[in-house]
């Protein structure tokens, strides 16, 4: 089972204690942990977490900083020993040519030193606009087309080959915190028949209690994608 997490209101949970919003996602570090130790401990495969969009480049290079420098020293220094631990396997989605030399140094590490692991999957997903996504595949799957004489409808096995998150399972349940009923853009293809749920708290008030009353809700739905059974 693949869970999506999108990871709303650590700007606000900072600015409600009057804090620098840093705070606020060093706080959500925390609560990624608790979320982890729920997945594992209910035998999921897979867990992602939504960090940053490409709309979020708009909020200034301080802050975009400030999200790089958390995320460097959270996994460099906290979540790759648990990895290597318990042998779960760090993955990384996005349009990385945003990202700073350094998270990418520590995307590049973790992947090494996690990639032959067969624990549960961690996904971080930074920099990432889900449209984006789909039209930079679907143009080099055209363009591959064309330059091959090809000229074939374009398939959407084809269009999902080539997308920044072939490599993750289909999205079979996401969460989103901080209070908003929208997907922001999150991973279109692979949620398309997911269950949503939404959660008032913001994202570092998260605790694995949430992810146990998910589950028990989740298994309580019939899920046909859209077949009569």
């Amino acid at each position: 089972m693949h869970l999506a997490v999108i990871m709303d209101g650590g700007g606000r949970y900072a600015a409600k204690r009057g804090l620098p919003r840093v705070n606020g996602y060093i706080y959500g570090t925390r609560a990624i942990l608790d979320i982890i130790d729920a997945c594992d401990e209910l035998s999921l495969s897979c867990v992602s977490f939504y960090v940053s969009s490409r709309e979020n480049l708009a909020r200034g290079l301080s802050e975009s900083l400030s999200v790089s420098s958390v995320y460097v020293d959270f996994i460099e220094k906290t979540l790759l020993p648990i990895c290597k631990t318990r042998g779960y396997k760090l993955f990384f989605v996005g349009d990385f040519e945003s990202l700073t030399p350094e998270l990418m140094q520590t995307i590049a590490k973790a992947n090494s030193q996690t990639i032959n692991n067969r624990g549960l999957t961690i996904a971080f997903v930074f920099s990432y606009n889900g449209m984006q996504e789909v039209t930079k595949a679907f143009n080099y799957v055209f363009n591959q087309k064309l330059i091959n004489g090809v000229f074939t409808p374009v398939t959407i096995p084809e269009v999902q080959q080539y997308m920044y998150s072939a490599s993750l399972p289909p999205v079979d349940a996401l969460i989103r915190y901080g209070g908003y009923k929208r997907l922001s853009g999150y991973l279109p293809f692979s949620i398309a028949y997911a269950e949503l749920f939404f959660n008032d708290k913001l994202f570092p008030e998260a605790d694995k209690g949430d992810i146990y009353d998910l589950i028990k809700e989740y298994k309580k739905i019939k899920r046909n994608f859209g077949e009569i059974k």
